[in-house]
């Protein structure tokens, strides 16, 4: 096969194409506007498709410049946490914990669901934690890790493919699947209504006065998200060997929120919010432009029939857990719609995926500020800690053999 790599130039150019395609391609269809599936993963999706095609007709494959993916979405959460005031989580903090359990209640029904579908279908119960929670919550690099521990102590072979091929697959149920269980809730329960009518409550971050975005302001937040990236990146190397594994982004989103609340009291009160949700949007489109359109589709040849099958049934389960129990237990309101949507891309893709979904919500049916708070925190951080707990437990069944 022939490979074609693109220079870093030409990999942000062309996300920044399939930016457009994908806005073409929703504004002119009524099915991915009515369920809300996010422009980049509308452009990212669409090109992984064609590239795979090529790939099996022509031989030919593109290879991607991704230097500045990972940077893309530091700067996201930087963004994030610049435009997060600690009085909404305030008003939201009684739905973290709750969110928690919900996230541990949903880690533990996609373990289950792949272990007992894993004996049914005659599998190794370890191939069935691999399409549960290790690689739809942990997503690729969770995968990988357990895929070789699994190789290594219990001779687990093709672990390795299958995970990988698993959390690819589980990144695209989770982009297509987010959008349309929550509009199924904002539909039962009436929530459009209510979050248009919640405008009187601003988004995260939003200002009453909208000041104009200038040159001047986007450079600031600029600056200050390279800030954030670049403390990040210090606060990860200072704990490194003291067993702190919290992600690179996360730092950023936290330094971001101290940055936000500390600046007016040293006198710098005029982040413009526009400029920073402006921003926010630009790194996390190109960010999810890149990762969709570097996968590789044909990848998930791999997945056997009885294998698919164990990821299909957990990305549904996944869907209805979110749908019949998250929307009702954080209260059936547009705040809980949203969050419900973010729960499922989470839960099955990446928390930017969830991120880029609940944008796509906001914009059409009005601020959500408590789902933007909180699926980061939970879904980013808790998440993994209480998955690495829940998988402990199952390791400690018999059937598993630890």
């Amino acid at each position: 096969m022939q490979t074609f790599e693109l220079t870093l130039l030409e990999t942000l150019g062309l996300a920044t194409a399939l930016f457009f395609v994908g806005m073409f391609c929703v504004r002119r269809s009524a099915f991915l506007q009515r369920y809300s599936i996010p422009v980049p993963v509308v452009g990212g999706v669409l090109f992984a498709v064609l590239a795979a095609i090529a790939g099996a007709a022509a031989k030919v494959q593109l290879g991607m410049d991704e230097t500045l993916k990972d940077p893309l979405l530091l700067a996201f959460f930087a963004t994030l946490g610049l435009g997060a005031d600690v009085r909404s989580l305030a008003r939201g903090g009684w739905r973290l914990l709750i969110l928690l359990v919900l996230f541990v209640g949903m880690m533990v029904m996609q373990c289950a669901i792949g272990v007992g579908m894993a004996r049914l279908l005659d599998l190794h119960p370890l191939m069935g934690l691999l399409s549960g929670s290790i690689s739809l919550v942990g997503g690729h690099g969770t995968a990988a890790a357990y895929a070789a521990s699994f190789a290594g102590t219990r001779n687990l072979q093709g672990a390795l493919e299958f995970g990988m091929a698993a959390a690819t697959a589980g990144l695209i149920l989770g982009s297509l699947l987010a959008g349309p269980v929550a509009e199924r809730v904002m539909r039962r329960s009436g929530a459009r209504t209510a979050g248009r009518a919640g405008a009187a409550e601003p988004a995260v971050g939003e200002s009453p006065v909208h000041m104009p975005i200038t040159a001047e302001q986007l450079l600031f937040v600029l600056l200050v998200s390279l800030a954030c990236i670049g403390g990040a990146y210090l606060v990860h190397g200072l704990l490194a060997g003291t067993g702190v594994l919290l992600p690179d982004f996360l730092w950023a989103l936290l330094i971001g929120m101290v940055v936000r609340n500390v600046a007016p009291l040293v006198g710098v009160v005029h982040i413009n919010d526009r400029a920073v949700q402006a921003f926010g949007s630009v790194t996390l489109s190109l960010f999810l432009i890149m990762a969709l359109m570097s996968m590789r589709i044909l990848d998930l040849a791999t997945l056997a029939g009885p294998l698919l099958l164990i990821v299909l049934v957990n990305a549904l389960a996944t869907a209805a857990f979110a749908y019949v129990i998250t929307s009702r237990a954080m209260g059936s309101n547009h705040d809980a719609a949203v969050i419900s949507g973010g729960q499922v891309a989470a839960g099955l893709a990446t928390t930017a995926v969830a991120m880029s979904v609940m944008q796509a919500l906001a914009e059409r049916h009005g601020p959500a500020p408590v789902a933007f708070l909180l699926i980061p925190i939970v879904g980013a951080f808790f998440a993994d800690i209480a998955n690495a707990l829940v998988l402990q437990a199952f390791f400690a069944l018999p059937m598993l053999g630890f």
